[in-house]
């Protein structure tokens, strides 16, 4: 599957919930509403978060092949252009910041003695917001990947000459330092949902909060964190052995 095919589903499921959390507050549901906001708003972070992650993620990814192979020029010019503009970025931020406004107005009404029409306007403004973001973010998308579609299709062309030619390109060796604080990152950020839901949804109150499966993904990142270290200390021992 390619990137606009999952951005596309959770930006359908985003809309969705979207509209049901705004129908659920104005028919009055407000115990559902506010399952149901919750749910959306962390929905739709990670939607925008997903965007994000895909900019920086083939930005760095393309400007190191245009580095390492003999690629155009014209592909640096193309990324350097795109995110010149990166409008996608705003609009991302901009749509994460609306939602989490709307639900802290909407859970602070009553501490704070704000009139009901405050979260009611708060959360149509965050609603045409992240409708308008999520439609930039879209046509991004589809730019974007259309750079990497073409940069993946001129270093096919590359591979397939030098194939021609009887050098056939080395397949690099995935870095272990690259492992190691992916697996780290993954071993420490499995702890946030649960940091989350103890502090923010419960209050402080962690008993009634699973440790399951933050525990798991965190034993998982560890180990795969320790492989990857081993790996790297007999990179080093090579390198060494070389020098």
């Amino acid at each position: 599957m390619r990137m606009i095919h999952y951005f596309g589903a959770a930006a359908i499921l985003t809309i969705i919930s979207l509209l049901a959390s705004a129908w659920l507050g104005i028919s009055g549901q407000l115990e559902v509403h506010f399952r149901v906001a919750l749910v959306t708003a962390i929905l739709t972070i990670g939607t925008h978060s997903l965007l994000i992650l895909f900019m920086i993620i083939t930005g760095r990814i393309i400007r190191e092949a245009i580095l390492h192979r003999d690629l155009p020029d014209e592909f640096l010019a193309e990324l350097n252009e795109f995110f010149r503009r990166k409008k996608a970025y705003p609009a991302a931020l901009l749509g994460a910041v609306s939602i989490v406004a709307a639900g802290v107005l909407g859970t602070a009404q009553s501490a704070l003695g704000l009139p009901p029409m405050t979260h009611m306007l708060a959360g149509v403004i965050a609603l045409c917001v992240n409708f308008f973001a999520i439609l930039v973010e879209t046509q991004a998308v589809l730019a974007n990947q259309g750079l990497v579609d073409r940069v993946a299709a001129a270093l096919d062309e590359i591979d397939l000459e030098l194939i021609a030619k009887g050098e056939p390109p080395a397949d690099d060796e995935p870095d272990p330092r690259a492992k190691s604080r992916a697996a780290m990152a993954v071993c420490l950020g499995a702890w946030l949902p649960y940091l989350y839901w103890g502090l923010v949804v419960w209050r402080g109150d962690f008993s009634q909060v699973s440790i399951h499966p933050w525990l798991e993904f965190s034993i998982a990142g560890f180990l795969v964190w320790g492989l990857a270290r081993t790996a790297l200390a007999s990179v080093l021992q090579e390198e060494a052995r070389d020098s």
